[in-house]
């Protein structure tokens, strides 16, 4: 197995194809990364920023580049002794008129070769044998008075056109169309049409290659022209327009109606992502079989498996994936652990992408007193907060009522259908509220059941759930009651069968749930200190001992010593530099309580009342304090760029937070007068921007030192450091696309060329250099640079070393040190804390017995002798250490 001893974080895209991660190769190789971690490469919709839509997985993407270029990418990437693991998306595809496998469905319904293929419900009481299309503006009646749906004739046959989007007409429609346009001489015509209505369920290949025929007869001129006749004829009768998009196998609606009925699995809420049937063999092979290619051919070494928690059975994917791919392939999963929940021991992985290894550091750069004090603040300020816990389950069940309706629905139907409640008088309303507070309870994310009865860690999780379900909704008590006998086998092996098939679907919405409810709103709602409103976080947490964080590392070496070490993802909330800007506020709570006091008297005036209540409302504007001191440039110029991209991302936070406003029915007047708000906190004319610039000027020296310390952490505790695009400098970026923004790699180049053209002509010199430039962030790629070259030397002592803990002789809190250790090589790690709230350190730390007596500074070259040592003298020439045993 190839193990990167780090990876970088690639986000392809129109604008970023192989031929630009070609042209950065020799600067990564120089930053000492050996691992390329690209987002996916698979076809996607059109135009993707993401790449995460795909519409065919037997193809690269086009608009990255050809075969051809992958080979050549691949060819110098192993050439300079660097791996590629692949991000994949095997939950879903996009819901697209160019997706290849959809295409097909929509034309000839459940008769596809890949109708089996998407995760649809053909018996849905609304939608019998036909698959729902919720992408219309408004109702379907409203958008063929307006002439929005058209009938068209392409080079594939007649479609259903709805602005870009071409939905193709079935076969059995064409003799309506047709009529009137093919005489007796066409009988050729007509028994063509009905040898595909007659072959409908034919594989796509030879059912394509009749229609072919079929299209070929019909683009004779005189017939084409009559078609085009007739197809005006009938978009000017919206009766017979009508008529013909009845008889299709899919229903146009309006997209709000999906949150009340839905008859195919979505990505979340998402009804843009269709997602798959990936548990069976023929749509796991299809799906596999040009990335497995890639594979093969040793373009790529690992995977990465996105939103593993959306599969029927993640374990038995797994298992098939690592039975396919081999013994020798790195594969790791995006899995959000709680910080209670650990990755299954029987996944045949190296571990997770790495979200849980964020929480754990952000917690560590978080003052746990001050936060308490910040707490009580926002508390005093927001009282109806208080209660992050019910906030997370009433969140979670608002979701479930008003986007997820639909899929409650069927799973109340499926329950039924099944014959799984006994109980004929039960009240079927009853029983879909406590299938609903069961979900909403439920305390992570998901359990991967696959037999009955379940194991003891799930035997845990669903105790949990209907003990808080109870407690929230105990009118329920009888229906909870009837629910939870469906986790425990019955004597009948069918019933048993039938049970395990609900839990796992169950399972399946959990995930999505948890996501909406907790990600996607509560972490834009309750805003104690928004750094934690972070994926794999916890906002009712702030800050932990450094004990608590010793003892997570010292598993994390045992359980999952290969998983990723991430700070900045494309799915984080906010960059790595703003989160840490934001966490040192709790270092300084009371300065920060009497700033926040005073703009709330200074701004009072630039409130607007918008049906009656101030905007922004107060909630909200301590979310806007805080996200300008995390996103605030370094150089402390207010620019257009970034008054706009701060308003731009405070409006999708109001929307995701679905208190003042949301995206499907966004309240313009509320967000525009908090764009305006932004605007008067912004323009240096008025009295916020002088109030704030000395607090920001303060704050970003103490994250300058911070940043260096969440990068040591971050290379050096147990797990594969991933460094997400641009993030060798500082990240200051708000949530996404805001995160995706083109990356400035001549400047990282320059910076990186002078920093090795220093260190070979004189150390010292280097040290100013970079402490000198710090605004541009050259420390930060000073230490990354030093500590990515000391792995790629030693990767053995870093993927397999012990973890020690190295406590300080007084038990102070301001500085953290610990030891990595295998076989002869030692490596020594010291790093300040609580630098605002406790400047001076004066620890002593003691060494183990073993330890080495001597040591070199891999950041200054100094060298020091002993096992017991000054922590303020190991810090004197550079405020962090890493040192690497002589």
């Amino acid at each position: 197995m190839i193990l990167p001893s780090s990876t970088y974080r690639i986000q392809f895209n129109p604008q970023f194809t192989f031929n630009h991660l070609a042209g950065i190769l020799d600067y990564l190789e120089d930053l000492g990364i050996t691992g390329i971690y690209a987002s996916p490469i698979l076809q996607p919709a059109k135009g993707s920023s993401h790449g995460y839509d795909g519409i065919n997985p037997a193809v690269i993407n086009p608009e990255l580049g050809s075969m051809e270029d992958l080979e050549q990418l691949s060819a110098l990437i192993r050439s300079k002794g660097m791996s590629w693991i692949q991000d994949i998306v095997p939950n879903h595809l996009a819901f697209d008129t160019n997706n290849v496998w959809l295409k097909d469905v929509l034309e000839r319904g459940i008769n596809s070769s890949y109708a089996s293929y998407f995760d649809i419900d053909w018996e849905h009481p609304f939608y019998q044998n036909k698959l729902m299309v919720p992408f219309l503006e408004a109702p379907l009646a409203e958008c063929l008075q307006q002439g929005k749906i058209r009938l068209t004739f392409r080079d594939e046959g007649f479609f259903i056109s709805y602005y870009e989007n071409h939905y193709p007409v079935n076969i059995e429609t064409y003799p309506l169309i047709l009529s009137g346009c093919v005489d007796e001489d066409g009988n050729h015509i007509n028994a063509s049409i009905n040898g595909l209505i007659n072959n409908n369920r034919l594989p796509v290949e030879h059912w394509t290659r009749m229609k072919a025929a079929l299209l070929a007869e019909l683009e004779e001129p005189a017939l084409l022209e009559k078609i085009r006749h007739k197809i005006d004829s009938i978009n000017a009768d919206l009766a017979v327009l009508q008529q013909v998009i009845s008889t299709q196998h899919y229903v146009f609606c309006h997209h709000i109606e999906s949150h009340t009925q839905v008859n195919y699995r979505r990505f979340f809420n998402v009804n843009g992502l269709i997602c798959l049937r990936i548990e069976d063999d023929q749509v796991f092979e299809d799906y596999h079989r040009f990335i497995l290619s890639l594979y093969e051919k040793g373009y790529i070494q690992g995977l990465r498996i996105d939103h593993i928690d959306g599969l029927k059975d993640p374990r038995a994917y797994i298992d098939k994936l690592r039975s396919v791919f081999g013994k020798d392939c790195y594969i790791i999963v995006e899995k959000i652990l709680d910080v209670k929940e650990e990755l299954p021991p029987s996944f045949d992985i190296q571990g997770t992408s790495g979200y849980e290894f964020l929480s754990y550091t952000n917690q560590l750069i978080t003052d746990n007193r001050g936060s308490d004090l910040l707490l009580k603040f926002y508390q005093e300020m927001v009282p109806g907060y208080s209660d992050y816990d019910a906030m997370v389950f009433e969140n979670k069940l608002s979701n479930l009522e008003s986007y997820l309706n639909g899929e409650w629905d069927n799973l109340l139907r499926m329950l039924l259908s099944l014959n799984l409640v006994e109980d004929e008088e039960i009240k079927i309303t009853r029983l879909k509220m406590a299938l609903g507070v069961f979900m909403a309870a439920f305390p992570v994310y998901r359990s991967y059941i696959d037999s009955l009865p379940v194991s003891d860690r799930d035997h845990e999780l669903i105790t949990t759930a209907f003990a808080t379900a109870h407690e929230r909704h105990p009118a329920l008590e009888y229906e909870l009651r009837v629910l939870r006998d469906l986790f425990q086998p019955d004597e009948d092996t069918l019933k048993t069968a039938n049970r395990l098939l609900f839990v796992q679907r169950l399972m399946q919405f959990t995930g999505p749930l948890a996501a909406k409810g907790v990600e996607d709103t509560t972490f834009y709602r309750y805003n104690a200190l928004i750094s934690h409103n972070e994926v794999g976080d916890e906002p009712c947490v702030l800050g932990i001992d450094i004990k608590t964080f010793h003892d997570k590392m010292i598993q994390r070496q045992i359980k999952n010593p290969l998983s990723f070490n991430c700070t900045s993802t494309h799915d984080t909330k906010r960059g790595e530099d703003n989160r840490i800007r934001i966490n040192i506020l709790s270092e300084v709570p009371e300065e920060w309580k009497k700033l926040v006091t005073e703009w709330r008297k200074i701004n009072e005036a630039f409130k607007e009342e918008v049906s009656g209540t101030k905007a922004p409302i107060l909630n909200d504007e301590y979310f806007i304090y805080q996200a300008i001191v995390g996103g605030f440039p370094e150089d402390l110029e207010v620019t257009d760029t970034f008054r706009e991209r701060t308003k731009r991302y405070f409006t999708k936070a109001l929307r995701e937070g679905k208190l003042m406003s949301d995206h499907i029915n966004p309240n313009i007047a509320y967000e525009e007068a908090c764009s305006r708000f932004i605007d008067h906190l912004l323009n240096p004319e008025h009295s916020f921007l002088p109030s704030l610039m000395p607090f920001v000027a303060t704050i970003i020296r103490y994250a300058n030192l911070y940043t260096m310390v969440q990068v040591i952490v971050k290379t050096t505790a147990p797990g594969i450091p991933d460094i997400y695009q641009g993030c060798e400098l500082w990240d200051l970026s708000y949530v996404d696309p805001d995160n995706r923004r083109p990356v400035d790699y001549e400047l990282r180049r320059r910076l990186l060329n002078e920093l090795n053209q220093k260190e070979q002509e004189d150390p010292q010199e280097l040290l100013d250099w970079a402490n000198e430039h710090y605004l541009i962030g050259t420390q930060k790629m000073f230490v990354t640079k030093e500590i990515l070259e000391l792995r790629k030397k030693h990767p053995v002592l870093f993927t397999q070393g012990e973890y020690i803990p190295v406590y300080p002789e007084q038990n102070e809190r301001n500085m953290i040190a610990f030891l990595r250790h295998h076989e002869s090589k030692w490596a020594l790690i010291v790093l300040p804390l609580a630098i605002a709230a406790e400047p001076e350190i004066t620890a002593v730390i003691q060494l183990p017995e073993g330890a080495p007596q001597r040591w070199k500074n891999i950041f200054t070259g100094e060298l020091v002798s002993g096992t017991r040592h000054e922590v303020v003298d190991l810090l004197d020439i550079f405020p962090v250490a890493v040192f690497e045993s002589e």
